[in-house]
């Protein structure tokens, strides 16, 4: 209970606005694109017409279709990646619907709801549903509830031959999938660093900072990097890896990994950015001089790691249920 006690201030106090692992959508882009199924094939666009049991911000809880307009893509690298084409004859393509909407959960439906005791924790409801804290005996939040929440939707649209929202819930999934194999969804620092960051607000801010830098990396990795063409090929050329048919233990291994991950993602963002953490979250400009520095190498070899098993993992994933999908369907 002490523990307890001491995670609970922390959190209080630093309350962080948790975003995730930044460029969802061009990194599932690649992802999709480079899977062995007919990607291509043109889906007709659908009305919503579900009853859903998960309480979102109806705000920003849009079910109208984006597909050509560019809404959820920010203005990034030459502006134009990924592709986003209009629809043809009411139809798009399902690579389109998995890219699209794999960033949909980061655009506000998840934000000021009264979902939990727990989300005073960080301030604010959005990382009650990214994340799935482990810090010593405590454990919190739900990002692998979110990722089953929406698995079990695309089934549901599935089952009722509809298949853009099928594709669609599906999108989401993969969503929290990825957000999970991002570390700090998974630790918030190390237990000495919580405990001393109830004392000194610059432990809580380096943490903060660390956070979004790790988010913006994948970023940089995939737009900006003198590696970035590279690194795509990286993600295409990754073969699929079925590690799990119950989604439940897929994902709790995906927690696990994550988690595992933490330490050595955290030394060397620490490591290569200090100096920076404490006063703030690294530019683009920043990691370009950085990274030219070869200050950046064990990171991108830590993260190449990283990034390697979640695109496999993510392939195998989605290969399999796809397949069951449309067999349902």
């Amino acid at each position: 209970m002490k523990n307890l006690k001491y995670f609970v201030i922390f959190m209080v106090s630093s309350a962080t606005f948790i975003l995730a692992w930044s460029g969802h959508e061009a990194y599932t882009y690649l992802v999709v694109r480079s899977l062995p199924i007919d990607v291509d094939k043109l889906i007709p666009i659908t009305h919503y017409t579900y009853q859903e049991s998960r309480l979102y911000n109806e705000k920003y809880y849009y079910t109208e279709d984006f597909a050509g307009t560019r809404k959820f893509f920010d203005d990034l690298g030459d502006g134009v990646f990924p592709p986003d084409p209009e629809p043809v004859d009411g139809k798009i393509p399902i690579w389109q619907i998995l890219t699209i909407y794999a960033q949909f959960p980061d655009f506000g439906m998840d934000e000021g709801l009264n979902l939990s005791p727990l989300q005073t924790l960080i301030g604010n409801s959005q990382g009650v549903r990214h994340m799935r804290y482990k810090l010593g005996p405590i454990e919190a939040f739900e990002g692998d509830r979110s990722f089953a929440y929406f698995l079990n939707m695309s089934r549901e649209a599935f089952k009722k031959w509809d298949e853009y929202w099928g594709y669609r819930f599906l999108s989401y999934a993969v969503h929290y999938l990825e957000d999970l194999f991002q570390p700090y969804h998974n630790l918030p620092g190390t237990l000495w660093e919580v405990l001393n960051g109830l004392f000194d607000k610059k432990v809580m801010k380096v943490l903060n900072n660390a956070h979004y830098t790790y988010d913006n990396y994948l970023l940089f990795l995939i737009y900006y990097s003198r590696h970035a063409e590279d690194f795509r090929e990286i993600i295409r050329r990754t073969e699929p890896r079925f590690i799990c048919k119950d989604p439940g233990k897929l994902i709790y291994e995906v927690v696990m990994y994550g988690y595992y991950k933490f330490s050595e993602v955290h030394r060397e963002v620490k490591s290569a950015f200090s100096g920076i953490l404490e006063t703030r979250v690294p530019s683009m400009d920043d990691f370009r001089r950085l990274e030219n520095e070869g200050k950046l190498d064990k990171l991108l070899k830590i993260t190449l790691d990283i990034v390697q098993t979640m695109t496999a993992v993510l392939k195998g994933f989605l290969i399999t249920e796809i397949s069951k999908l449309v067999q349902a369907s």
